[in-house]
């Protein structure tokens, strides 16, 4: 799972240069609204690290925990 900062035209999503190459994958848009109160954020957040943690917390990926 990767996190990349994009822009929004109106239109399209435009995404930076260096995310080229990349597979084709399912994608997840959270646009910023600039609006959100601090506990629509907190719990944004909540969401978001237990996604994270489900991704992340595998016996695949364990050796990075070493580092």
């Amino acid at each position: 799972m990767r996190v990349i900062k994009a822009a929004f035209d109106g239109d399209r999503i435009i995404l930076p240069g260096e995310v080229r190459g990349l597979p084709p994958g399912e994608v997840l848009v959270v646009f910023e609204d600039g609006v959100t109160s601090r506990d629509e954020a907190d719990a944004w957040t909540r969401i978001q690290e237990a996604e994270f943690s489900r991704a992340w917390v595998n016996d695949d990926d364990a050796i990075y925990d070493t580092l």
